[in-house]
């Protein structure tokens, strides 16, 4: 894990030229990385990836990244290791695994930071060595810790946790001193060990929590020695809507994960940060967990590649986006609108229009979305759009709209 000063792991692992990955030893893998990817990152001046697109490439309104492809990731790494970005980590530690943490902790504005393999794992070990021996964690009811993780926080490592905000994106200040002021009546003492908070949330069409709101309820914790977690999987996202930082959100908690996979195309892995009395060692405790990966590079490497341009992507994709459902919306048949509080979600609904083979027209285009539901399409805008100029991705919609007239 990156830690100021750790001279000692950076030189082990980025002195020796042993540990430099090359192309032969990806050849080695297999033939995967023979075939050659549509173009990967960067915009060009006209707001779309460089590179002219191709009937070959996609565009999806289902994921937060790229959902790069295998041939597309296979490609990207091997280019990255022809440059000499790769350097090899021993058991998640030291090499581009450093890097990567190096720059979060950054992003994040923490002393530092480590790598997990999933966000799940960073969730738990988060609220697991925060709390302590004051097993009461506060979370909000919709949350993914709550309702997504197996009851792994209680069966695993004994935590309590008390939902708060039943089916509601968040849950007040109000909320928490009334459980505060529950445990003190309590026969045997009961402190609050950790408030987690997700946000954006993922049950609630990835609705957010104000800045201030958040604020609120973390100084109020401080006030009362309650360590508080930011469950921020999707937050670089949330930034762009909101315009606070992540850096800002990061600081204002003790510990914040935020997911290598959803935004920057890793296929798997998370960042767990924090200061660096929180992240010394963390290591034993990610491998009694099973997850000190004998190697990790292959993730590291390309969330590290995407780390520093992802904002700026998806905020072309937004703006692009924009001008895509504005267009769409001058058609009668078609009304979108973005989610109320929301980030990246669009709900688009349609009349006149049999749904099923609109999505197949939009399929045979190369542009994928959801199935519609009760509440129509609901369409995740992510940077796959910028690969289209907006007036080229208006009229494939709509010639879509016509095969599908009803």
């Amino acid at each position: 894990m990156f830690r100021p000063g750790n001279s000692n792991k950076k030189d082990l692992f980025h002195g020796n030229p042993s540990t430099q990955m090359h192309r032969r030893d990806f050849v080695k893998i297999g033939g995967l990385l023979s075939v050659t990817a549509t173009p990967i990152g960067g915009v060009n001046a006209n707001g779309c990836f460089k590179g002219s697109w191709k009937a070959g490439q996609s565009v999806d309104f289902l994921y937060d990244g790229l959902n790069l492809s295998p041939k597309e990731y296979a490609s990207l790494l091997m280019k990255l290791a022809d440059e000499g970005k790769i350097k090899s980590d021993f058991y998640s530690n030291g090499g581009v695994v450093e890097e990567l943490e190096h720059k979060f902790a950054q992003l994040l504005g923490k002393e530092s930071s480590v790598f997990l393999p999933t966000g799940t794992l960073a969730n738990h070990i988060a609220i697991r060595k925060l709390s302590g021996n004051n097993r009461r964690v506060i979370v909000q009811e919709q949350s993914h810790i709550y309702n997504d993780t197996g009851d792994s926080s209680q069966v695993l490592s004994g935590l309590n946790l008390i939902p708060l905000g039943v089916n509601a994106a968040e849950f007040s200040l109000e909320d928490v001193e009334e459980v505060i002021a529950k445990t003190k009546l309590g026969r045997v003492a009961a402190q609050i060990g950790t408030i987690a908070i997700e946000t954006p949330v993922r049950r609630q069409h990835d609705r957010i929590i104000g800045y201030e709101s958040l604020k609120g309820i973390v100084e109020y914790a401080g006030k009362n020695g309650i360590k508080t977690h930011l469950d921020g999987a999707r937050l670089f996202k949330q930034s762009v809507h909101t315009g606070v930082a992540p850096k800002q959100y990061g600081e204002l908690f003790d510990t914040v994960f935020t997911s290598m996979w959803k935004c920057f195309n890793a296929s798997s892995g998370a960042i767990l940060a924090g200061d660096k009395s929180f992240t010394e060692n963390l290591f034993h405790e990610r491998r009694m967990f099973g997850g000190g990966l004998p190697a990790a590079w292959a993730f590291a490497a390309v969330a590290l590649h995407f780390a520093d341009g992802f904002i700026d992507d998806y905020k072309l994709a937004w703006s692009n986006s924009q001008k895509l459902f504005k267009e769409l919306n001058k058609d009668e048949r078609v009304k979108c609108n973005p989610i109320e509080n929301g980030i990246h979600f669009v709900n688009m609904q349609l009349t006149h229009t049999d749904p099923d083979k609109f999505r197949a027209g939009l399929a045979n285009r190369n542009i994928e979305v959801a199935k519609y539901g009760n509440q129509g399409f609901m369409l995740k805008v992510n940077p796959s759009i910028n690969r289209v100029p907006v007036e080229q991705l208006s009229g494939l919609f709509l010639e879509s709209l016509n095969e599908a007239r009803k």
